[in-house]
């Protein structure tokens, strides 16, 4: 089921919230059984076969969270189940998400007699596996408490988060649910949780799914592009990508406080980053913060160890030369980056894009313990002569670098992708071409049963570089739900959100003919389209 489809927004979420507050009058527990039916079938709408295993996942995991936390702690014991947790559930992942296309792979070089097209990916597999490996981890080290087989489910199928996350901890959300506070009807959270919900439904059904048919055009044919539909193309997507993401992410957040549940932050103007490293501390901030904490942390605490146990350094000082920096900065990058592309997808083009934002961090971790101290760069810094246009230009290097590597995302296969980079960085190639890529432009050429010509081509070009602007003005000029919420707490660690004075959300009449009015459009023009995160 679609958090942007009639049937969520005018018969399920009424009906799941409507049973939550009447049950909660009776006993918490009733409410939470209740929201776990619900959440089940919501899950089970596309496909009711996977209910059982998601159901199936829960129990596993369940009991193995009980084993490790019945173990002593630190002991062998303790490590083995833990291990086998975590084993167990990544090769549930790697069958259903992976075994597809590596067999596929086999086949298409004669080395497989399947074709491994029959395995379909469930819906969140990656996100509700993550969720469930973090919770293993964090019951070895104490963290995940309250730990009743019904509250474990609620935490895990949770319906606003179970899709495509923001991927949560036990100890963030537990611990509300555990509230009696939680479950007692409070209007303020049901008109803050429904404006951040309409907010994020309109940037998926008016922005996101109003800038997709160029990438969806440019992306069909990387073979045959110019210079501007290239370019057009990557920059369409990477505002359909913002708009679907962060609307999922709003919507995610806002169905959450309808049931008085805040969840962590997972969006916050990524493209307004100054800096790789930033932009990386504002995309998908959840999983942002889980690959550190369970991958880079613990390869870069090794690596430390072994440099320290083999007589070398570990401080910053050490980081300062290029072995020191290669081992303890650059390695731990490649992998955690590499492993975070080959989570969003199987295809060899998933993993160009974690190996390019590994080169891209890589060198901004680089400019700041190497390139920052030279003397030179010093003297301009602390003139503060150019530190508008210091700023700015890391926004504009920073967000072209985001646009290359969403290449590799998008594209279908690495040399798709890399026709469409060669496209972008060619000045050999012409701006303007009959066999140029917009939809209006391929409608009427299919209708004339012949090209356009390059002046209307160029004309419709540019009309499509301005519907692409608009979006491009907000995503820059304009402040985020979390800035305009920011009065009422809409998320987890808020921290580095500044509160927005020029747009601020009250509970007053205006704001709520506004939101009115927005949802009112929203329902008209949706189509049901699914999430892009959805695919993950």
């Amino acid at each position: 089921m679609l958090f942007n489809s009639w049937e969520f927004i005018c018969g399920f979420l009424p009906v799941t919230l409507a049973g939550y507050y009447c049950s909660a009058k009776r006993s918490p527990g009733i409410a939470e059984a209740w929201l776990v039916l619900c959440s089940l079938v919501f899950y089970g709408w596309w496909n009711a076969y996977f209910v059982i295993l998601l159901a199936g996942s829960v129990a596993f995991n369940y009991c193995v969270g009980e084993l490790v936390v019945r173990s002593a702690e630190g002991s062998t014991e303790q490590s083995l189940i833990l291990t086998g947790g975590i084993a167990g559930n990544l090769l549930l992942l790697f069958y259903y998400k992976y075994c597809g296309p590596v067999v596929g792979f086999l086949h298409a070089h004669g080395l497989a007699a399947a074709t491994g097209g029959g395995i379909i990916l469930p819906l969140g597999i990656s996100f509700f596996t993550f969720t469930q490996i973090g919770y293993l981890v964090d019951s070895a080290e104490g963290a995940a408490k309250d730990r009743g087989p019904l509250e474990y489910a609620l935490f895990v199928t949770f319906f606003p988060h179970l899709i495509a996350g923001p991927i949560v901890h036990h100890k963030e959300m537990m611990p509300q649910f555990a509230d009696a506070r939680t479950y007692r009807f409070d209007a303020s959270n049901l008109t803050v949780g429904v404006t951040i919900f309409v907010i994020g439904l309109a940037k998926k059904v008016l922005l996101a799914d109003s800038v997709a048919y160029w990438a969806d055009a440019v992306f069909a044919k990387p073979m045959h592009l110019t210079v501007i539909s290239a370019w057009g193309g990557a920059i369409s997507y990477s505002m359909q990508l913002y708009f679907d993401f962060s609307g999922y992410s709003d919507m995610a957040i806002g169905l959450a406080r309808m049931f008085g549940i805040i969840l962590p932050l997972n969006f916050n103007s990524p493209y307004k980053s100054c800096s790789i490293i930033d932009f990386w501390s504002r995309w998908h901030m959840t999983l942002s913060r889980y690959l550190g904490l369970y991958l880079y942390d613990p390869i870069a605490l090794w690596i430390t160890r072994r440099r320290v146990a083999a007589g070398k350094g570990a401080s910053r000082k050490a980081m300062a030369s290029l072995g020191g920096f290669a081992g303890m900065v650059v390695m731990p990058l490649f992998v955690t980056m590499s492993l975070a592309g080959v989570w969003h997808g199987a295809g060899l083009q998933f993993l160009c894009f974690g190996l390019l934002h590994a080169c891209y961090l890589s060198a901004n971790h680089g400019w700041r313990v190497f390139g920052r101290h030279h003397s030179a760069v010093e003297r301009l810094r602390d003139s503060r002569v150019l530190t508008a246009a210091g700023v700015t230009g890391g926004v504009i290097l920073t967000y072209v670098a985001v646009v290359v590597s969403l290449v590799f995302f998008r594209a279908g296969s690495v040399p798709a992708a890399v026709a469409v980079v060669k496209t972008m960085a060619s000045l050999a190639r012409p701006l303007f071409h009959p066999v140029g890529l917009t939809a209006n432009a391929l409608l009427a050429s299919k209708a004339a049963s012949a090209a356009p010509p390059v002046s209307a081509m160029a004309g419709a070009t540019l009309r499509k570089i301005g519907e692409i602007g608009f979006p491009a003005l907000l995503v820059w000029t304009m402040p985020n739900t979390q800035q305009i919420m920011a009065a009422f707490s809409p998320a987890l660690d808020m921290t580095g959100v500044e509160t927005e004075r020029m747009i601020r959300w009250s509970p007053n009449l205006t704001w709520s003919v506004a939101i009115g009015a927005l949802l009112f459009v929203c329902l008209g023009l949706m189509d049901n389209s699914k999430f892009i995160y959805f695919q993950f």
